[in-house]
């Protein structure tokens, strides 16, 4: 069957996401806690309706697989549900704050990473395989930390921060299995709301009364936050997640030219050669996957 629609929503989903620092530089006046409590709030409200509007067979049957597993795997299930959703509000935060209050083209270098980093911890926490070329790729990527983190370890810390807490959050869902992506991801941003209404105080000096900020804070919640997971979790129906890995790449790369031509960021010479080394890490670490893409046989060494 044609697969190019799929193909055509997961680029969407990216170059979508890759766009999402230009409404979020536009709240830039407002802080990273309040900008992320009203976008889950609208997320939560939009996912409501999708799940109870769409996907109500769904829920019995998630329910009724829930209820057949012994109660210890019931309990990990649970737990490794709401893990996410804790990991997805300090990504979250962290971006937010990445880019109003840092720069943008740091918080494209955690999506960089990011792949790498899930690699290894995958290799560490539930045994995933990794080949040469990929342990080669994972130095060349510490070397790049190495280089970023003489220019500013601030920034660093910052970048890695946001790279661990969404590549934690990818292997905590592969290990959770068997369930509607869209009714899960519903759950979890429930789950964040709850964690952000703990720390409500910490959060939120005083609620905004600007049109401009709920307008954008809508846009954000629709059309960068809703949207791209459903054609994202749409493209995961005929693509494999390899594929998916490789395409991710498009997100970072609009980020960085958003971040240049719309901003005037600038780099140095410490963060160029930084780039540089990440960059042949990322051909190295992704050469199989595009070999096999585009039909060759990849040998895994």
């Amino acid at each position: 069957m044609d697969s190019r629609k799929h193909y055509l929503s997961a680029i969407a989903a990216f170059v979508t996401w890759g766009f999402f620092s230009i409404p979020l530089r536009a709240l830039k006046e407002f802080s990273a806690g309040e900008i992320l409590y009203f976008r889950i709030l609208f997320s939560s409200i939009v996912l409501l309706i999708v799940v109870f509007g769409f996907k109500r067979n769904d829920i019995r049957k998630d329910l009724a697989f829930l209820k057949s597993f012994a109660p210890g795997k019931r309990r990990n299930v649970i737990l490794l549900t709401l893990a996410g959703g804790a990991l997805l509000t300090v990504n979250w935060l962290t971006f937010i704050y990445i880019v109003n209050h840092i720069n943008i083209k740091t918080a494209s270098f955690s999506y960089l990473i990011c792949p790498v980093i899930t690699a290894v911890l995958g290799y560490v926490l539930i045994q995933e395989k990794m080949t040469t070329l990929q342990w080669i790729a994972v130095v060349l990527c510490t070397l790049s930390c190495v280089v970023m983190g003489m220019n500013s370890a601030l920034e660093l810390g910052y970048s890695f921060l946001t790279a661990v807490t969404y590549a934690l959050y990818l292997i905590s869902q592969r290990k959770n299995q068997g369930f509607d992506r869209m009714i899960i991801l519903g759950i979890q941003v429930l789950f964040s709301f709850v964690i952000l209404n703990i720390f409500y105080s910490q959060l939120i000096n005083q609620i905004p009364s600007s049109a401009k900020f709920y307008g954008l804070i809508m846009a954000i919640a629709v059309i960068f936050t809703v949207l791209p997971l459903f054609l994202n979790l749409f493209a995961l129906n005929r693509i494999n997640s390899a594929t998916i890995g490789i395409l991710m790449y498009i997100n970072p790369l609009i980020n960085f030219t958003v971040a240049f031509v719309v901003f005037g960021e600038t780099v140095n010479a410490i963060q160029l050669t930084g780039y540089f080394i990440i960059l042949i890490a990322l051909v190295l670490f992704n050469y199989p996957t595009v070999r096999l893409a585009f039909g060759g046989k990849a040998r895994m060494v």
